[in-house]
């Protein structure tokens, strides 16, 4: 009973709220094989603002920790680089050209994570950055873009395959790039666009 009871201190708040959001990427996941697209793509943005939730409460709590920010990057895998390889291979390009991409968002997913947990931030002055475009930004273009497809005829023309590949495909790649990624202050936009898809896919998908 102690070793469960060290395993739970261990974990506290914010873990807590990681494994909400690892409960709302898995119903994204199930909802989007069951071709329900409004609710996957409401769980996949309660997923990342739970996400997001986590580290703040931590912070707040004092409480930030290794166990923690290996715990984040485990439930990151699941909530975007599984979440949109599946989603990019199953619904916005499904066949060949999906298989191909969604499987390196995942694997670029999964080595970007590894290196993240190696190497951590860059810091400039009191501003820190990700190295590499960041797991999260793969799961929300795709969802973008698929937001798109529905709103606009922008997208709705031969090829268009194609362009929709080699754009997750360079982001992919980037995923273990030397590109600098903003973190500090960058969800006070991610935050609020993250809200106007998930509001966009309720009301309209």
């Amino acid at each position: 009973m102690n070793r469960y009871r060290k395993i739970a201190e261990t974990i506290g708040w914010a873990g807590a709220i990681s494994f909400i959001s690892l409960l709302a990427s898995w119903s994204a996941l199930a909802f989007l094989l069951g071709h329900n697209f409004k609710l996957a793509t409401v769980f996949a943005c309660a997923a990342f603002l739970l996400d997001a939730a986590d580290g703040i409460v931590a912070r707040k709590l004092g409480k930030a920790s290794e166990f923690g920010r290996q715990l984040d990057s485990m439930i990151d895998a699941i909530n975007y680089s599984l979440f949109a390889g599946v989603f990019v291979s199953q619904v916005l390009i499904p066949g060949t050209l999906g298989f191909i991409a969604g499987y390196t968002i995942l694997t670029f997913g999964i080595l970007r994570l590894v290196l993240f947990n190696i190497g951590g931030f860059h810091a400039q002055g009191s501003t820190l950055y990700y190295t590499g475009v960041v797991t999260p930004h793969l799961s929300l273009a795709s969802l973008i873009i698929y937001s798109l497809e529905h709103l606009t005829t922008w997208l709705n023309w031969s090829g268009v395959n194609w362009l929709i590949f080699g754009v997750l495909m360079g982001m992919a790649v980037g995923q273990i790039s030397t590109v600098k990624v903003r973190k500090t202050g960058a969800l006070a936009f991610w935050i609020p666009a993250t809200v106007v898809i998930g509001v966009f896919g309720f009301i309209w998908l």
